[in-house]
């Protein structure tokens, strides 16, 4: 972090790296979608990839599978082959972290869990999750199934699309995502089948971008939604907007927990040594006891907490 030499924020013309909300019924090209976005990696979580040859597909069957996969993204030879993550479904996503809290209380339902702090549990665990891809520096594409609802007075109906995700869970994506686009599909006078991607919110659909000047209407592909997104920064560009062809992504390796340990291991022998002539030890013990809220010796600090021992190891430094 180097906070003095901080540039301002810039637009890129890409559809990768961005986070987005497919909403579609069953078969409508989701899957197909993901596959065609370039070094996307798509984490399964039901089989509806059989029909994308060449695609890079890891299956989902439990949460532990996920976590397991969030571990591996971390690491620099993969941040170097995939550019974007596709969880295909979300929905699924969110049933199978929900099945994981509800194990590791060892109870049925989550709502079985005492003073209702499962559902609590259920979505930190799911959003901090979400959130470590985003932040890792990967795009990330997010599917699920399209809700539809008929309301109306009997000859007035109308349809109601939205994405059919749980109410808890809904607010966790749409505050993540750049674009939530329902797919909707129209026939022409030969009863010719067109799909296309609702980007903006009307009446009877529940939609929504970031992006100011995204068309509302876009034919459903990935070609066709990237170069949507690449005029909708020209027009940016145009209202002032810095604005880049696109962003190399930082590709950081990050320090294991055992080199962590090893580190402050020397710096703690540097610092205090045998006999601790410069009496360190107290300073030492009261920047450690400030950063984990409570007297810690090194020697207890969990691999969770390595962001922790992290900030310790700078201290050290400093001191030195």
């Amino acid at each position: 972090m180097d906070l003095k030499n901080i540039q301002p924020q810039t637009l890129n013309r890409t559809l990768s790296g961005r986070t987005l909300l497919l909403a579609a019924r069953p078969k409508f090209g989701k899957t197909t979608f993901c596959a065609a976005s370039p070094k996307t990696l798509i984490l399964a979580t039901e089989k509806g990839y059989s029909a994308q040859p060449g695609a890079y597909i890891q299956d989902i069957s439990t949460w532990s599978d996920f976590k397991l996969a969030l571990r591996q993204l971390a690491d620099s030879d993969v941040k170097a082959k995939f550019d974007n993550i596709a969880v295909d479904t979300v929905g699924w996503a969110w049933d199978l972290c929900t099945q994981f809290i509800c194990a590791r209380a060892g109870v049925q339902t989550i709502g079985d869990i005492e003073w209702g702090r499962g559902y609590a549990e259920r979505d930190t665990e799911f959003k901090n999750s979400l959130r470590q891809i985003t932040m890792m520096g990967y795009g990330l594409i997010l599917t699920c199934h399209m809700k539809e609802r008929v309301a109306g007075e009997e000859g007035k109906e109308q349809i109601y699309l939205s994405p059919e995700l749980d109410k808890r869970c809904l607010p966790i994506v749409n505050a993540l995502v750049d674009i939530i686009g329902i797919g909707y599909e129209e026939w022409d006078d030969k009863k010719q089948s067109h799909r296309y991607l609702i980007t903006r919110s009307t009446p009877t659909i529940q939609a929504g971008s970031r992006f100011k000047y995204l068309a509302p209407k876009i034919d459903f592909t990935y070609e066709a939604v990237a170069e949507a997104v690449k005029n909708a920064v020209d027009e940016e560009e145009r209202h002032g907007a810095i604005v880049v062809d696109s962003v190399d992504k930082q590709i950081e390796e990050k320090k294991s927990y055992d080199e962590l340990m090893d580190e402050a291991r020397e710096l703690w022998t540097k610092l205090i040594g045998e006999d601790d002539p410069n009496n360190n030890m107290p300073r030492v013990m009261k920047k450690i006891e400030m950063i984990f809220g409570r007297p810690t010796r090194l020697s207890e600090v969990t691999e969770d907490q390595s962001d922790l021992l992290n900030l310790v190891i700078l201290e050290m430094q400093d001191m030195l």
